[in-house]
C-alpha cells in the first residue's frame, strides 16, 4: 500500500476506534488512517480499546479500515471491555443512545461497517507485549483512549517496561501559564451534568491503569486537550480532500467523514471536528508542532477526584512528598496552522490510493 522510510516511527496504536459509528467521535479513525499512509509511521500492531466504544466495536471499526486499505500484515489485539476501576456502563449507555437519537440522520448516506465475529483475536495486552519484545527500545505506544490495555500488558510482563521507548497519550488538561493555550471545552449536544455525572474519556476512563503507566517509569507524554481542542478538520480540508479522491476507497473514506464534519458544525457549533487523536499521531512526524514543558503528575490528588496536573508545583498533594510524583511531558502549545497542513496532506494521500481488495 505504501512503503515506508528505513528510519519510520515504529508504533503500536492503542486506539477506542469508533470510525463510521454514527454520532461517535471519528479522530481515532483519522489518527489511524493518516498513520498507515504516511512513509514515516511504520505500525506495528494496533490494540482494539473501549472508551469511545466498546473494545469489539473498535476492533471491528479497525479491521474494516485495514480491509479497506487491503492490509492484513498488521496485529490486532481485543482489549480489555471493563476498565481496571470504575464501572462505565452508564458512559457506553449514554453513547449508545446518541447513536440512534435524531442526529443519526447526518449518516443517512455513510457507508455501513459490517459486524464481525472478533473474539477469536489474540487479547491486546498480549499483541502489545509482543510487538515490544519484537522491537526492543523502538516501539511507541500511543494511547488514544484509556491505559486499561498498556497497564495489563505491564502487569502481565513488567519486563518490557525498559524495552518501550515512550508512550503517548492523547489526554489531560492542565491549568496554562501565560503564552500558553487554555482548555476551551463546549459541547452544545452534550449537557454539563453528563460530563459531571457520566462520561469520562482517555485518562479519566481508568483512573487506576493511568496511576499504574506513570508508576511504571516508562517515558510518558501528554498530547493534552489544551492543544488537541485548537486543531480541526474544516470544511476548506473536506473541499482540498475531495479533490484528490480517487476510486471506491476514496469515496469511502469521504462519506464515512464528512457526517462527522457536517454534525460537529451543526450540532456543535464549532469551526469544524476536532481532531484530538490525529493531533498525537502528527506530534511524532513532525515534533516541532507541538511545544512542551514537564509537569508533577499529581497522582494522590487525581484519585480523589481532582486534576492530574496541578495549576503550579505549590498545589501539589504534599502527603506524597513532592519527589515521589513521576515528572511527564505536556503539550502546552501547538502549531495548529502546521498540523491542519499535515492533516489535509495525509488525508489527501490516503483518498487518492487504489484499495488493493
Amino acid at each position: 500500500m505504501c512503503l515506508k522510510n528505513d528510519n519510520a516511527i515504529s508504533l503500536v496504536i492503542d486506539t477506542d476506534n469508533s470510525f463510521g459509528m454514527p454520532v461517535r467521535e471519528l479522530d481515532d479513525g483519522i489518527a489511524l488512517i493518516i498513520s498507515l499512509v504516511s512513509k514515516q509511521i511504520d505500525v506495528k500492531a494496533i490494540v482494539a480499546s473501549a472508551c469511545n466504544c466498546r473494545a469489539y466495536e473498535a476492533a471491528q471499526n479497525t479491521l474494516y479500515l485495514l480491509d479497506q486499505f487491503g492490509i492484513s500484515d498488521i496485529p490486532v489485539g481485543l482489549g480489555a471491555e471493563t476498565p481496571l476501576s470504575g464501572d462505565r456502563e452508564a458512559h457506553h449507555q449514554y453513547l449508545d443512545a446518541k447513536s440512534v437519537s435524531r442526529e443519526r440522520t447526518y449518516w443517512r448516506n455513510a457507508p455501513d461497517i459490517p459486524a464481525r465475529d472478533v473474539s477469536l483475536l489474540p487479547s491486546g495486552a498480549d499483541v502489545l507485549i509482543d510487538a515490544v519484545r519484537a522491537n526492543p527500545h523502538e516501539i511507541i505506544v500511543v494511547v488514544l483512549g484509556s491505559f486499561t490495555n498498556l497497564a495489563l500488558a505491564l502487569r502481565k510482563a513488567p519486563d518490557i517496561g525498559p524495552l518501550i521507548k515512550e508512550v503517548v497519550h492523547m489526554g489531560g488538561s492542565f491549568a496554562p501559564l501565560d503564552g500558553e493555550l487554555a482548555f476551551e471545552w463546549d459541547t452544545a449536544d452534550i449537557p454539563p451534568e453528563i460530563w459531571a455525572t457520566t462520561l469520562r474519556f482517555n485518562t479519566w476512563y481508568d483512573k487506576q491503569a493511568t496511576v499504574e503507566v506513570l508508576q511504571a517509569g516508562v517515558p510518558v507524554c501528554f498530547i493534552t486537550a489544551n492543544v488537541t481542542i485548537h486543531f480541526y478538520l474544516r470544511n476548506n480540508h473536506m473541499r482540498k480532500v475531495r479533490s484528490a479522491a480517487k476510486g471506491a476507497l476514496g469515496q469511502s473514506l469521504i462519506r464515512s467523514i464528512e457526517p462527522w464534519l457536517e454534525w460537529s458544525i451543526a450540532e456543535r457549533k464549532l469551526v469544524g471536528a476536532h481532531m484530538h487523536d490525529p493531533l498525537t499521531i502528527l506530534s511524532l512526524l513532525e515534533r516541532s508542532v507541538c511545544t512542551y514543558r514537564y509537569m508533577s503528575a499529581d497522582i494522590p490528588s487525581f484519585l480523589a477526584g481532582y486534576e492530574l496536573f496541578p495549576q503550579d508545583e505549590g498545589s501539589l498533594c504534599k502527603t506524597a512528598g513532592n519527589a515521589a510524583l513521576p515528572k511527564v511531558k505536556v503539550a502546552v502549545n501547538a502549531d495548529t496552522a502546521r498540523a491542519e497542513e499535515l492533516l489535509c496532506d495525509l488525508l489527501s494521500r490516503a483518498v487518492s490510493l487504489e484499495s488493493n481488495v
